[in-house]
């Protein structure tokens, strides 16, 4: 038989269906706030390790470029046409080897006239002489007055000072003359010619090509003051430095330079230190001018703090910073990093080996004071991956 429901039943009815879900789902919703909330509560679990100490050779880089050794522009030292070139451009020289000629007639003729003043005045003193002596045999017997030998004397050492200046005017025509040959001065590359054949050249007209040594070769190149202070102290003054090249499409240099200059202070635009080093270069391979990438490794092993790469925040620009684990809590720490080790940052300041950093999880830490449950990390001998073990929770 059916049910017969009032109206105000219905009503009561209708209201109960609006309302019990309500309540249902604020109650619900209530309670998995809760459960929410206390999951955020608990400890999350991070992997935490020391910081380790790391033994490895001091090292640092920079940009150089190479240079010859010795480079020469050949240049006129007396006036005259250039006549003639002895080489093909770009050919290597040898030193003393004639490259250029300077038209010489003009200065042949000056070296035959000065030779022949030379012998112009040395009959001139030889002859002087002859009456000086003459002057000496009469004076003795009184036949002339002392006033003669005085003037035979006087005219003896005119004549000699006369001969000699005219040997130096001899030697220097015969120098002038040498100066038509232009000779290499050094072994090395010749570049091409900036005056050609046919050409009045003069002391001021320039270089008329270039020469340049090319083993060994510099590679000069500048240090940052931090690097040159870290080096510095893991050498012998730089003398067992090793110096490594590499080349702009890759390879590194198969030789081993030395350093040979080091500048006596630091620029106060750049705060680098000007710096050389010296190569053999028997094939030929670093040309003058290339830019190169410069490595320099000290001898001396030192020992450095070092944390994994992963494990830090930030960016050289706004700085890194490690998550630290005090009394179960995280803890921010801003370090200051100079250089890596394979993936790990060496760190000069900002943590010490007693500290506990968390070296994985770091993505559930949302702040400093947040509690943290702890994973020691630890390394089997017998097996190359890292595995974690609890040490307890707090």
């Amino acid at each position: 038989m059916g049910i017969k429901l009032n109206r105000k039943q219905m009503a009561v009815i209708v209201l109960l269906v609006i309302i019990v879900p309500i309540v249902y789902n604020k109650v619900s919703g209530a309670i998995l706030g809760v459960i929410q909330k206390q999951a955020l509560l608990a400890p999350k679990e991070v992997i935490v390790d020391n910081p380790h100490i790391e033994e490895v050779n001091v090292s640092a880089e920079a940009t150089g470029r190479v240079e010859a050794k010795y480079s020469v522009d050949l240049v006129a030292r007396v006036s005259g046409f250039l006549s003639q070139k002895y080489f093909k451009e770009g050919a290597f020289v040898k030193k003393g080897q004639l490259l250029f000629k300077i038209d010489p007639r003009e200065y042949e003729l000056e070296v035959n006239n000065a030779r022949a003043s030379v012998q112009q005045y040395e009959a001139l003193l030889t002859n002087a002489q002859q009456e000086l002596d003459r002057a000496n045999a009469l004076i003795k017997e009184d036949l002339i007055s002392r006033s003669d030998v005085d003037q035979s004397l006087a005219v003896r050492n005119q004549n000699r000072a006369l001969l000699e200046a005219a040997r130096q005017q001899y030697e220097l025509a015969r120098v002038n003359l040498s100066y038509t040959d232009i000779k290499s001065p050094i072994d090395g590359r010749i570049g091409k010619v900036n005056i050609t054949e046919g050409n009045y050249v003069t002391a001021t007209s320039g270089s008329l090509a270039n020469v340049a040594s090319l083993d060994p070769v510099y590679v000069s190149f500048s240090l940052k003051s931090k690097d040159f202070i870290k080096l510095l102290k893991a050498s012998n003054q730089f003398k067992d430095v090793q110096v490594q090249v590499q080349f702009s499409e890759g390879p590194w240099y198969d030789k081993t330079g030395t350093v040979d200059f080091v500048d006596n202070k630091i620029d106060k635009d750049s705060g680098s230190v000007s710096m050389r080093a010296v190569f053999d270069n028997p094939k030929l391979w670093l040309v003058p001018g290339d830019y190169m990438k410069v490595k320099l490794i000290a001898p001396q092993k030192v020992q450095y703090i070092t944390v994994p790469q992963a494990c830090t925040k930030g960016d050289a620009m706004s700085g890194y910073y490690v998550w630290a684990v005090k009394d179960g809590k995280a803890v921010k720490k801003n370090i200051e990093v100079s250089d890596d080790i394979n993936t790990n940052w060496i760190v000069e300041d900002g943590v010490t080996l007693d500290d506990t950093i968390v070296v994985s999880g770091i993505q559930n830490i949302s702040m400093e004071g947040q509690k943290l449950k702890t994973v020691k990390q630890t390394t089997d001998t017998s097996n190359t991956d890292t595995e974690a073990q609890p040490t307890g929770s707090n």
